[in-house]
């Protein structure tokens, strides 16, 4: 029979861990952790890193998964890349956030380096980022899907502005892709909705070796600084002569993301494993009753 010790037990460890909350973890001078790095390694799923103005000379690495690393000001919150690796690196985790930063003169030589790095990553966001002066602006590299790129300023890369490589489904929209050498290099990888992006004045527009991706979405294509017609735009790199459809004839206003983080979910119990946690009580009372 069950002792009513063993059954309070269970009742309180599941109780406990219902209440558990989200923490965030505050880096910049005077704070906790002083670097990105520390509090990314510090940071369990769920969390928030905050990081106050400054430069970060620093490449975090993320291998942790479903945590959200945002600065305070992307204009004043740098992270310095020192041509070594990616500026940041999302490392074969998922549904991480990474928000409101500068990230520049990054890029070590490595196929996937760039401003920030996904590899092999799945359901992340990259968004509200100013990523400037890198080998590539942001890489979405070998098997990382469904990952969103919305709302940034990618200019003045030495190489793509944003490289896909072996990845799919991914949504590319709401960017300023400028001055790169190739604005957007899509190379085996299909079915990504890539719309209402401004490409303007990169050396080459864009690249597809497939001809399966989606270069417009519910008929909103891309700004084009280069279309001069009334048609399609037409991509020729990658000889699959992908198009879209939609070109615009104005440049999109780019606008800032509203990103949900780990921190406005702070506090709050899963309703569904509260459910469960009473189901378990319930059971408990009635069992107590049978031993007594």
């Amino acid at each position: 029979m069950v002792s009513k010790n063993i059954i309070l037990f269970i009742c309180f460890a599941l109780l406990t861990a219902s209440s558990a909350t989200a923490a965030t973890l505050d880096v910049g001078q005077g704070q906790p952790y002083t670097t990105i790095q520390s509090a990314i390694d510090a940071a369990k799923t769920g969390d928030t890193i905050l990081v106050n103005e400054g430069t970060y000379n620093e490449n975090p690495r993320i291998k942790t998964n479903g945590i959200s690393i945002m600065g305070k000001n992307r204009e004043k919150t740098i992270i310095e890349g020192r041509k070594t690796s990616s500026g940041i690196r999302i490392d074969e985790v998922n549904n991480v956030v990474i928000s409101e930063f500068t990230i520049k003169n990054s890029g070590g030589g490595g196929q996937e380096d760039a401003g920030v790095a996904i590899y092999k990553g799945n359901g992340n966001t990259v968004s509200n980022l100013i990523i400037t002066g890198n080998s590539v602006g942001i890489s979405i590299y070998q098997g990382s899907n469904n990952n969103i790129v919305s709302g940034n300023i990618i200019e003045s890369n030495s190489g793509y502005g944003i490289n896909l490589y072996a990845s799919n489904d991914n949504k590319i929209f709401n960017n300023n892709i400028k001055n790169n050498k190739i604005g957007i290099y899509a190379y085996t990888s299909k079915t990504n909705s890539i719309y209402s992006n401004n490409l303007i004045d990169n050396k080459d527009q864009a690249y597809d070796s497939t001809g399966l991706n989606s270069w417009d979405f519910d008929k909103m294509g891309n700004y084009w600084s280069d279309y001069k017609g009334s048609e399609e735009y037409v991509i020729t790199l990658g000889g699959k002569n992908a198009k879209d459809n939609f070109p615009q004839a104005r440049a999109f206003s780019v606008k800032s993301e509203p990103i949900p983080t780990a921190q406005k979910d702070a506090g709050k119990s899963t309703p569904g494993f509260t459910v469960v946690v009473s189901i378990i009580s319930l059971i408990a009372l009635g069992i107590f009753k049978r031993i007594e």
